[in-house]
């Protein structure tokens, strides 16, 4: 059962380590730039005496201009700084692809037709899967695949794509060459077992920041920029830009209220002249919870629901129909179903169909047309001029990174990544988000850099606190532990300096510990405890500082052993799979002869 597990999650393995080598390269830069360089013109230089020209190099350093730009807007002119680095980078990816292909040549592995088509049918390229002649109903549809696998027609595309995909097996046959070399013992699969199954007891005096709060004062402007200039280098900002935004909410006016109300009364009329309520709740309400019961919300005491909903109920007889009743949901025809006496209250059962106002065509529309308008006036008379001549007012934003949140409009991510493409100065087009459309200018863009006081002054307070509060957590247990060391037990000794010894449930290494924040040093640290009765040094953490007492060491239940094996062998052999390889790319790299030609950037594009 085990080999076919092992075979099946074998092309998972080959996607992790393609991404795990991927990153040897990246962090380690390879460190080949500075041996031995020769100058020659008409090459990028060479790995193991075979030669790189300057094209190939141009060709991906090019197509890493143009994802760069494709994120960032095709006007962005890329700095000096980063143009070098990805210089650099497309230099690392040409020697990590040759020095694996010529692994693969030495090892004198081949890739078969057969290879390739089994390959490309049961891993269809992304690409196809989004082709739309390949979808049923939006879609991918794999009979679809197959059938073009064998459609004489498309030879031609299959003959294209062959070359690129017989390089990808080449790759992965020398991959897999390389993580054959691990193997792993049953008794290394039952010791994993135990380690992620065994759980310990523990008595932790767990002194957290937030427990000093009160000890340490806010402190002054004089102490909080010497802080800052003390630990200048750990402040800093991306780039960031600042945002005028005018904004124009979804929500229903007057006329749709108004519009609203009107539904209901009709609905009110039907159902009190005859219409069964039910099936009008079925076909009308918009209280989905409901409306599929016949509007039935159930048995409810006085209280339980909103204010308007709930006096009305009360004071209904049974078998009557509400006029329409508006709450903050909108309008609620209400039909009382009865009373009963529950636990000596009255209870009321009740049905209702809920009409909610909601914003109309016309409501967004002119919503739209008004900032269309402020976009397009904007040309002339000032971007805050043309919103206040249509009556919006200008929001201007916090300095904003690319990872955070724009105010005003709860915008994040896609918004932010339109705007940082924008110049300053540029005005958007009308926005469509979920709660308001939106117009934007680029007020303006900071540079990345060394963040100023003013800028962090309340990350800088929040640091300088946390710092004094750990110190204040640290410099307690240590005295609680010292305590400890002349006799007294640990309960005791937490006491006399106001701590609380606290006896924790059972927990395993991967189980997330509320009162330990699951930080993994004091995990580790709780499991390193040797015998029952041994307590630890106190061990510092984010939220402050614990001493633990070991309790109880639980041995894991080995009669699960059989079922989860199979899935424990993986995971350990995917860990050594990856350490075998990580070692092989090291030796690979340190033992390959590499000059480089790429020192500077030779053209701008």
């Amino acid at each position: 059962m085990f080999e076919m597990l092992r075979k099946m999650i074998f092309p998972i393995i080959i996607i992790v380590l393609v991404f795990f080598v991927g990153m040897i390269v990246l962090e380690w830069g390879l460190g080949l730039s500075g041996r031995n360089q020769s100058m020659q013109a008409n090459v990028a230089g060479t790995i193991n005496g075979e030669e790189i020209p300057w094209q190939t190099h141009s060709q991906l350093l090019n197509n890493l201009y143009q994802k760069e730009r494709a994120n960032r807007g095709e006007d962005y002119e890329i700095p000096d700084e980063r143009a070098r680095e990805l210089e650099q980078q497309a230099w690392d990816e040409l020697v990590a692809d040759k020095l694996i292909k010529q692994e693969g040549v030495r090892l004198g592995l081949t890739v078969s037709e057969t290879d390739v088509y089994n390959y490309l049918k049961y891993n269809p390229p992304q690409f196809l899967q989004q082709e739309p002649e390949l979808q049923t109903d939006g879609r991918f549809d794999y009979q679809k695949y197959l059938a073009l696998m064998v459609d004489p027609q498309a030879a031609g595309m299959w003959a294209s794509i062959e070359p690129m995909i017989r390089e990808d097996l080449k790759r992965m046959q020398v991959q897999q060459e390389v993580v054959q070399a691990a193997h792993v013992t049953a008794e290394e699969v039952r010791l994993a077992f135990a380690e992620q199954n065994e759980k310990v007891t523990i008595g932790a005096v767990n002194a957290t920041l937030s427990r000093f709060y009160t000890l340490v004062p806010e402190p002054g402007d004089e102490v909080l920029q010497t802080w800052f200039n003390e630990h200048r280098d750990k402040y800093k900002v991306d780039e960031r830009v600042i945002l005028d935004i005018v904004r124009a909410s979804k929500e229903p006016s007057q006329f749709d209220q108004d519009a609203a109300q009107a539904r209901a009364r009709e609905i009110y009329d039907s159902v009190t002249s005859g219409s069964d309520f039910a099936e009008f709740a079925g076909m009308y309400s918009q209280d989905p919870g409901t409306g599929p019961k016949g509007g039935d919300v159930g048995w409810f005491a006085p209280g339980r629901l909103v204010k308007e909903f709930d006096s009305a109920a009360f004071a209904m007889r049974e078998g009557e129909i509400s006029t329409p009743i508006k709450t903050s949901f909108g309008w609620h025809i209400i039909k009382h179903l009865g009373y009963r006496e529950e636990n000596g209250q009255r209870e009321a059962h009740a049905a209702h169909i809920l009409i909610k106002p909601e914003a109309s065509s016309q409501t967004l529309d002119a919503a739209w047309e008004q900032l269309d308008m402020i976009r397009t006036q904007a040309s002339e008379v000032g971007f805050a001029e043309a919103a206040k001549a249509e009556g919006f007012e200008v929001n201007t934003t916090t300095p904003t990174e690319k990872n955070g949140y724009i105010s005003y409009v709860g915008a994040g991510a896609d918004v932010l990544e339109m705007a940082f493409k924008l110049n300053v100065g540029d005005i958007s087009e009308v926005l469509d988000l979920p709660n308001y459309y939106c117009v934007l200018r680029v007020a303006s863009k900071l540079e990345a850099g060394p963040a100023d006081f003013a800028g962090v002054r309340s990350a800088v307070i929040r640091d300088y606190s946390n710092d004094k509060l750990a110190k204040i957590c640290h410099d307690t247990t240590q005295l609680v532990y010292a305590e400890v060391g002349r006799g007294s037990t640990l309960e005791n000794a937490a006491a006399r300096y106001g701590l609380t010894y606290e006896k924790l449930e059972p927990f395993s290494r991967e189980a997330k510990v509320p009162k330990l924040a699951s930080d993994p040093k004091v995990i580790g640290k709780a499991f390193a405890l040797g015998t029952v009765g041994t307590i630890s040094k106190p061990c510092d953490y984010a939220n402050g500082t614990v001493i633990m007492e070991l309790l109880d060491r639980q041995a894991p239940d080995l009669t699960t052993f059989n079922e989860k094996q199979d899935s424990v062998h993986t995971a350990v052999l995917r860990e050594k799979q990856q350490q075998v390889y990580s070692a092989w790319y090291t030796a690979l790299v340190k033992s390959a002869k590499v000059e480089s030609n790429v020192t500077t950037l030779q053209r701008r594009r």
